[in-house]
């Protein structure tokens, strides 16, 4: 008897974390339901910005390394990026 693949994903379950922990981090801090909800919803937009900034990431590196390109190349980019980001940064610092 051969059983279907599972279709179920660890992934399905991240949605639900995200607010639960943007719940329970933000009621720690503030007593009315107003400031809770609304640091409670600044905490998750930040989550989900940062977990899907590194899911972008590690789909382009995967992408990047089944395409056969050199991974110095992909060094001198990755560089550049993360220079021209720290340049905005501190320009940005010091015209305010």
């Amino acid at each position: 008897m051969n059983l279907p693949p599972p279709t179920y994903s660890i992934y399905w379950d991240l949605p639900v974390l995200i607010v639960v922990v943007s719940l329970v981090y933000s009621a720690t801090r503030f007593d009315d339901r107003q400031s809770i909800l609304l640091e409670a919803f600044r905490w998750g937009r930040r989550m989900t910005v940062f977990l899907g900034g590194i899911a972008v990431f590690l789909f382009f590196l995967g992408w990047w390394l089944s395409s056969g390109s050199p991974l110095w190349l992909l060094a001198l980019v990755v560089g550049l990026v993360v220079a021209a980001l720290l340049a905005a940064v501190l320009f940005a610092s010091k015209t305010s």
